[in-house]
């Protein structure tokens, strides 16, 4: 080190630092050194000092924790981004103060112009109920309004939006899909999964110079809470053509890694794309499908039947015709392309690793990082086929302090006993890769921290953790935001530890969390984040 910092000197040193890199093979250090965007060595604050030069750059941490820039393995940017600028229904407390969101926006907007965005939770309702276009009409009569469910997998539609997308009561759901009514056959304005789809079709597209801006947006939020890198789920052409946009323009604050729907998996395959092709800043390669909903909306598939809800969940409508999807996921799987399935209830989790191991028998073992998106409701038996068959486990542990307020009365306690299984998946030796599914939940990656660690769901009920043998230690959290992501995307040799050669992405916190109790780490900051050696972000006081 010594010699190499006699040729050069370092642009950039970050000096009286805790650091915790994520590296096994030097897991804290003092300070560490970076030319361009590159880190070139990392040590006590004495080594460092070698590498410091005349036109040497020096951020004093003053003893602060620093750690690899937090990687946030799936979530819906651009659509997230937008939604800033949406109403806001997520802590809408009873459905009278959601119409009134509603109808306050709907008077801020143009005549005509829709209200989007949302993310309504009707379990923060006392007694939770599904609202329905009736609450919202009298304020909207010439205001389309379709607004979602937290998950994504539901969304309530007033009148007019009804009217727009020509849904009656003689409307059948498509499959994969339900149309929610009431007593008379009517709809009640709740659609659900695939039934969504009728009124997106009528939704005006944003604009390229709305996703740009939306983008933008994202990324400044992403940047102060110390998120490096993204795993965009499910994006639309004009959402990466937003990316390349920004990235040629070198905008990009964040880094970027696409993962269309698999529907579409020859956009891709025709032009030889594989797997995490791209740039350090922006890639393609994968492509997402789904199995089912979400366990909030009563579409995910379980084996057994909800306790609350009729029936069992829903087959996702692109896995309806099982032959046909698995197919196209062959088909993706031999053009070199990332799988990355969403599946949340045992049986759709199941039948996905069916899937893969159909894959597997059809076109050869090789490392493939099989992902399965949210991974919420394992049942006992597929343990083992995880491991066997080393996928990643693409989770998001706010998930589990939310859904942990009522999860039990909708799939009893036996169930829950695997749910969001942290502890036996890690095990297992099955890898981790943390998320949150923004917009869906909050972006910050301390949250979800606190959540992996202490698994105190939101109400305050449950002060020593839901299903407390789930959770993991701190260090193991901390990895599976870096390391366990940059796994995930085929980025690990790149980014997820300080460590020589890797890139310049770490975050500088307010409070040294390992040192701090649990509960507070809800309550940090992000100081500092940088992205390859440059300062994206930092906090004024």
């Amino acid at each position: 080190m010594l010699l190499l910092s006699l040729l050069a000197a370092a642009d950039l040193i970050v000096s009286n630092a805790r650091i915790w890199t994520v590296n096994a093979q030097q897991p804290e250090a003092e300070a560490l050194a970076i030319i361009g965007e590159r880190i070139v060595a990392v040590g006590s604050d004495k080594q460092i000092a070698t590498w410091r030069g005349p036109s040497t750059k020096v951020i004093d941490a003053r003893g602060k924790r620093v750690l690899p820039g937090f990687n946030d393995a799936h979530l819906h940017f651009v659509q997230a981004g937008l939604q800033l600028d949406q109403v806001q229904l997520t802590d809408a407390r009873s459905p009278e103060e959601l119409a009134a969101r509603i109808a306050a926006q709907a008077r801020k907007q143009r005549e005509g112009e829709w209200v989007l965005g949302g993310d309504w939770d009707e379990q923060n309702w006392n007694p939770p109920r599904l609202p329905t276009r009736e609450l919202i009409d009298a304020a909207t009569p010439s205001t389309p309004v379709f607004v979602n469910r937290h998950d994504g997998h539901e969304a309530l539609a007033n009148s007019k939006a009804l009217k727009l997308a020509g849904i009656t009561a003689q409307t059948k759901a498509p499959p994969g899909g339900e149309i929610v009514r009431d007593v008379r056959g009517e709809p009640t304005g709740v659609l659900k999964d695939a039934a969504m789809d009728l009124v997106d079709k009528v939704v005006p597209q944003p604009t390229p110079e709305q996703r740009r801006t939306a983008a933008k947006r994202a990324l400044a939020h992403a940047a102060s809470l110390g998120v490096t890198s993204v795993q965009h789920m499910n994006p639309e052409r004009g959402d990466v053509a937003a990316y390349a946009w920004l990235a040629e323009r070198g905008e990009l604050t964040a880094r970027i890694y696409n993962a269309p729907m698999e529907t579409s998996w020859e956009d891709q395959a025709r032009i030889g794309l594989r797997r995490a092709f791209g740039s350090t800043f922006l890639r393609l390669g994968a492509v997402k499908g789904y199995a089912d909903g979400s366990l909030g909306s009563a579409t995910a598939w379980f084996f057994e039947s909800f306790l609350d809800a009729a029936g069992n969940g829903l087959v996702s409508a692109e896995m309806q015709d099982l032959k046909a999807f698995r197919a196209r996921l062959i088909g993706a799987d031999a053009a070199g392309l990332q799988l990355c399935i969403h599946a949340i209830g045992d049986q759709a989790i199941s039948s996905v690793l069916d899937t893969f191991s159909e894959i597997e028998k059809t076109n050869g073992a090789r490392e493939r990082r099989w992902r399965i998106e949210h991974l919420q409701h394992v049942a006992p038996k597929d343990f083992e086929r995880l491991e066997r068959l080393s996928v990643v486990a693409s989770m998001q542990p706010y998930h589990a302090i939310d859904d942990g307020q009522w999860a039990e009365r909708r799939i009893g306690p036996e169930r829950a006993k695997t749910t969001y299984a942290f502890r036996t998946l890690l095990d297992r030796g099955v890898r981790l890769a943390f998320g949150t599914d923004w917009s869906v939940a909050p972006l910050n990656p301390l949250l979800g921290l606190f959540a992996a660690v202490t698994r105190e769901t939101l109400d305050g009920k449950h002060p020593g953790g839901w299903v407390p043998e789930q959770k993991i230690t701190l260090a193991e959290a901390v990895e599976a935001y870096t390391l366990g992501s940059a796994f995930a995307e085929f980025q690990e040799k790149d980014k997820g530890t300080l460590a020589p050669g890797k890139l310049a992405d770490l975050v500088v916190l307010s409070a040294d969390i390992f040192r701090i109790d649990p509960h507070a780490l809800r309550d940090a900051k992000v100081d500092l984040t940088m992205v390859g050696g440059k300062i994206v972000f930092q906090r004024t006081r």
